[in-house]
């Protein structure tokens, strides 16, 4: 099984981040989710609040407006109104 996976952060603007990343924890309309490699698929609401990327140990954080959530076997893809680095 892989550790990374392709993570893909789009707003309707284009894309803010797209790359390979270890983990992924994202604010849902009922709390926090994690995702890691080789989770099974979900499709979910997002709320407002800090998306957090682990890429290569380095976590980076994007403050993130709404949208939805897909996990499927070829990754992440987050589809947001809004997403800027978090301060």
């Amino acid at each position: 099984m892989a550790s990374t996976f392709h993570c893909s952060v789009i707003t309707p603007s284009g894309p803010v981040f797209e790359g390979e990343v270890r983990y992924a924890c994202f604010p849902a309309w009922d709390g926090q989710y994690g995702v890691m490699a080789g989770m099974a698929p979900l499709l979910g609401k997002l709320g407002n609040g800090s998306l957090e990327l682990d890429v290569d140990g380095t976590r980076q954080r994007l403050s993130i407006s709404g949208g939805f959530a897909h996990v499927r076997s070829s990754g992440l893809t987050i589809l947001t109104e809004h997403a800027e680095e978090a301060a």
